[in-house]
């Protein structure tokens, strides 16, 4: 007799915020002078592979995090390279890399060879460690990064009898996954209200819905919420944003656009191809070694094709210049102020070009860690950014779904006015990784 087919869902939830949301944490909001600690859980054990340091903060180990920084950083210019166009763009790739990560705690056979090779997991205890670690990285209470995830689990569904070793405690242990068990079947109405409380929770009421009904024969749902919070080094002031003119992809628009004179910021400007030159600048946010590292083709040419014939490690180089850079006297600097939200449709077919098959396969799915005959059927990403004069507010929210069968010259002037289309990206420059990237191709 075939084995019936049961429902996976996986819904990771992500959030970065900005000023007057707190630390994603049921309870009370942390002391002001208090650093924030990276998980929304208590989580008083060191990582594996981590040192504490004075004050609390976590040393990372070097070569674990090289990997996860490697792993991440190629995810994220595999899927831009997919998503480039003449829309707009925005995505963590650490969100979904974090997300991706849970689900191939569950996996085995080829489906995790799979995940391994399309996340860049060479040592996978390594790679767990160097999650975890970032995820308890202690911030300063100006710009942080917080991670959060839970495990919903169906009420009466028949598990593996080894996904409490397999699964759920490395899920705890590595990721700090809280563990629900609901009535998906009997009241899934219920459900889908405590499910969306987390999500509104641990974003500070920024996402407030996730699900409207539960998918049919739901068995499981993965959730994970990041939240970043940044104020600028230096902030823009209001009076120093009027209107101008972005010339995007589908015309001209006048647009908010902040404006900051004589300031100091890391720059660069690399020749890519002959006669072609890449304009790139760091703005920090306050007290983190968290940037926005912003890339304007010099003039007004398409920045999308130049960025897109560089090799991996030539985008890396790219980006790494902008650490080593000294910082230039910016005579003009204007970037947009904007909102930006994105749907990221078909998933599905991006992630299985990119290597992730078989997780998408009924027959080929390999989840028994968790129960007999789960497959991936849809894999969902949304995002939403806002940039302002204090600094950047963004927030996504990632669904997997499984079913069942059924340098310049000092003496000349450096301006930097992002006013056609750009490329940017959050970074952390303590670890390489990038938290989001983005490109904005036109504004309204």
């Amino acid at each position: 007799m075939k084995k019936r087919k049961c429902a996976l869902l996986l819904m990771i939830c992500m959030l970065t915020g900005i000023i007057g949301c707190g630390k994603p944490q049921q309870g009370e909001p942390a002391d002001a002078s208090e650093p924030q600690q990276g998980t929304a859980a208590d989580t008083p054990d060191l990582p594996k592979g981590g040192k504490e340091e004075a004050g609390g903060t976590v040393q990372y180990d070097g070569e674990e995090m090289e990997m996860l920084r490697s792993g991440v950083n190629g995810f994220s210019y595999q899927l831009f390279e997919r998503l480039e166009g003449e829309e707009n763009v925005f995505f963590s790739p650490y969100s979904l890399c974090s997300a991706l990560s849970l689900l191939n705690l569950g996996a085995g056979s080829e489906t995790k060879v799979e995940l391994d090779a399309l996340l860049g997991i060479t040592d996978i205890e390594a790679w767990n460690n160097a999650m975890r670690a970032y995820l308890e990285t202690q911030w300063q209470d100006e710009t942080f990064v917080l991670t959060a995830n839970s495990i919903w689990m169906r009420e009466g569904k028949e598990w593996s009898e080894g996904i409490e070793a397999d699964f759920l405690k490395p899920a705890e242990e590595f990721y700090k996954s809280e563990l629900y068990e609901e009535d998906f079947l009997g009241n899934p109405q219920e459900a889908v209200a405590k499910i969306n409380k987390w999500a509104e929770d641990n974003t500070k009421g920024m996402i407030q819905e996730v699900l409207r009904e539960l998918p049919i024969n739901a068995a499981m749902l993965l959730m994970n919420a990041v939240y970043f919070e940044g104020k600028w080094e230096t902030p823009f002031m209001e009076e120093d944003t009027f209107k101008e003119v972005f010339v995007g992809t589908t015309g001209g628009n006048e647009i908010e656009m902040m404006h900051q004179y004589g300031e100091y910021y890391a720059y660069i400007e690399s020749e890519v191809t002959a006669g072609a030159v890449i304009k790139g600048i760091a703005l920090p946010y306050k007290d983190s070694p968290l940037v926005m590292k912003i890339f304007l083709h010099d003039g007004r040419g398409e920045i999308a094709s130049l960025f897109g014939a560089l090799s991996i490690e030539e985008k890396e180089a790219l980006l790494d210049s902008l650490d080593n850079a000294p910082k230039e006297k910016i005579t003009r600097l204007v970037i947009p102020k904007f909102t930006m939200e994105q749907e990221i449709d078909g998933l599905n077919e991006i992630l299985q070009a990119m290597g992730m098959k078989t997780a998408f396969d009924v027959q080929g799915a390999d989840f028994d860690k968790i129960a007999e005959d789960l497959y991936v059927s849809q894999v969902l990403h949304k995002a939403k950014i806002e940039v302002d004069e204090q600094g950047t507010k963004a927030a996504a929210v990632t669904t997997i779904v499984t079913n069942d069968a059924a340098a310049p010259i000092e003496e000349e002037p450096i301006v930097f006015v992002a006013d056609h289309p750009f490329i940017y990206v959050i970074q952390d420059t303590r670890t390489g990784m990038i938290l989001f990237m983005g490109q904005v191709n036109h504004l309204e």
